[in-house]
């Protein structure tokens, strides 16, 4: 063969062993810088989602107690959907995450409540606010 013809086959067109693997590892760090980031939204957006509920109970928890001067009694954990306090309709507090069911309200006395937001398998915690406006976010599940 003269060597013309050998060079045109010793050519290589593409990339090498070693390339490839700088690529793969390049996108192995970036994989492994991003996949967190994203779990960490997806919590911060179902906790949002959470807190948005909690606080459309609290404004019809206000409109309660400006009416009828307490807050409505409740021994227990009960739904809030349903109750004659509030005008909430079914299907309001559903959204991404949670459904209606989820939300749930606390009143021994009528001066002092807890609403809940069930983890729901959704959640790693609960998410609770009381009358002082103090949001927790804790693993108690008391219903």
């Amino acid at each position: 063969m003269c060597p013309s013809l050998m060079d045109k086959y010793k050519r290589t067109y593409g990339f090498s062993l070693l390339e490839l693997i700088i690529v793969v590892v390049i996108i192995g760090v970036l994989a492994a810088v991003a996949v967190p980031i994203y779990h960490k939204n997806i919590e911060n957006a179902k906790r949002t989602e959470a807190v948005a509920g909690i606080g459309e109970i609290r404004q019809q928890l206000f409109i309660s107690y400006g009416v009828n001067g307490s807050y409505p009694v409740a021994e227990t954990f009960t739904r809030v959907i349903g109750a004659d306090w509030n005008d909430i309709k079914p299907g309001e507090l559903d959204g991404t995450y949670f459904s209606d069911a989820d939300y749930r309200y606390r009143s021994y006395d009528g001066i002092a409540y807890r609403i809940k937001c069930k983890k729901a398998g959704v959640l790693e915690k609960n998410v609770w606010l009381d009358e002082a406006g103090h949001w927790k976010y804790d693993v108690l599940d008391e219903d």
